[in-house]
């Protein structure tokens, strides 16, 4: 469907539960990067939401720095309750002992 002109939409106003359907399908690059650039609600809830960074799967596309602090912000939104980890070759020893922490 087409959006009438001079329509909007109030993306703040979907409901939590909808947003974090939708966001559990995001991997987390998506979510630490473009979550937040909607609004202020998306964002707090991708931040809090420790069931979207249970299962953290991560490439890097090649900034190796980035990928690794993203990877710690992964960990850091999962508040403890991270139970797989997948990343390729940015991996260090320091960036496993942060996970493991």
């Amino acid at each position: 469907m087409e959006e009438e002109e001079g329509e909007s939409h109030d993306w703040a106003g979907m409901q939590s539960d909808a947003l974090s359907t939708i966001f559990g399908k995001l991997d987390a690059a998506d979510l630490l990067t473009g979550a937040g650039q909607v609004c202020h609600a998306w964002r707090r809830l991708a931040d809090s939401d420790t069931t979207l960074w249970r299962r953290v799967e991560m490439t890097h596309d090649g900034d190796i720095l980035m990928a690794g602090a993203m990877a710690c912000a992964a960990v850091d939104r999962a508040a403890g309750t991270m139970e797989a980890s997948w990343a390729d070759s940015f991996v260090t020893d320091l960036l496993l002992r942060y996970i493991s922490d």
